[in-house]
């Protein structure tokens, strides 16, 4: 049951030492335009301890999450065998001042729900990107997750089947282009809008990745990179028109 497991979760980040741990902001300042006023927060995985900052929550069995290199530039791989595990990024903020996120991704392998079902073991997905939204009770949360899909139509939004709170929609479907790097952008303020009928009264208190497989008992495989908080559309691809496309690199 990823219920309870979710739940212990918001505890386990809201629950945090009164001082926290050294953590390097990786602000953009290798380079000044945009302003940097637009980004708050930008994460790349280009060290080999790029993970060190990042805690994992099991839900069932270990998902292997490890930093990879392909022309000197970092990303993290993940590889689900019937395992179902998150890594998550402590990161506070008010979604009204920073609501735009983006990040890169692509999926290696989907796993294989044909012959499944049960929505709980459907509940599967090579690659998942949560932002996690908590307030001073643990029990009080709510999370927007976008998904990649093996075969559900884009703009598709469901509730998660372990909890109401938890809010899903699918932003990508089918395979990576020639395993190419997809690039997503979202206004996660809209969507929480979107997904809850109403606006946030709480703040971000979470990134979160994910791949999983243990309802079908298959295997999945995906690659994350590159994420980014910012203000304004302007600092993704220097242009607001473009914010929300899909690029494909």
């Amino acid at each position: 049951m990823i219920c309870i497991p979710a739940l212990l979760l918001c505890f386990q980040l809201f629950w945090e030492p009164s001082f926290e741990r050294p953590r390097k902001i990786q602000i953009a300042l290798k380079t000044l335009v945009p302003p940097m006023g637009f980004i708050f927060h930008y994460i790349d995985f280009n060290q080999k301890n790029s993970l060190s900052q990042w805690e994992q929550k099991v839900f069932h069995g270990k998902v292997a999450y490890w930093i990879e290199f392909e022309n000197k530039s970092g990303f993290v791989h993940s590889l689900s065998k019937g395992s179902a595990s998150a890594i998550f990024y402590k990161i506070k903020y008010k979604i009204t001042e920073y609501p735009y996120v983006s990040w890169k991704w692509r999926v290696q392998k989907f796993p294989n729900k044909h012959n499944i079902v049960d929505l709980k073991k459907r509940d599967d997905f090579a690659a998942r990107f949560y932002i996690v939204f908590l307030s001073r009770f643990f029990t009080n949360f709510k999370c927007v997750e976008y998904v990649w899909d093996e075969s559900l139509p884009e703009k598709t939004t469901m509730e998660s089947p372990y909890t109401s709170q938890i809010k899903q929609i699918v932003i990508q479907s089918g395979p990576s282009p020639a395993g190419k790097w997809i690039s997503e952008a979202r206004n996660v303020l809209d969507d929480y809008q979107l997904l809850f009928g109403e606006k946030p009264s709480m703040k971000v208190a979470a990134i979160a990745l994910m791949t999983d497989s243990e309802g079908s008992g298959t295997e999945a495989e995906a690659f994350f990179d590159d994420i980014r908080i910012g203000k304004s559309a302007a600092w993704h691809g220097g242009s607001t028109e473009i914010f929300g496309e899909k690029e494909r690199s």
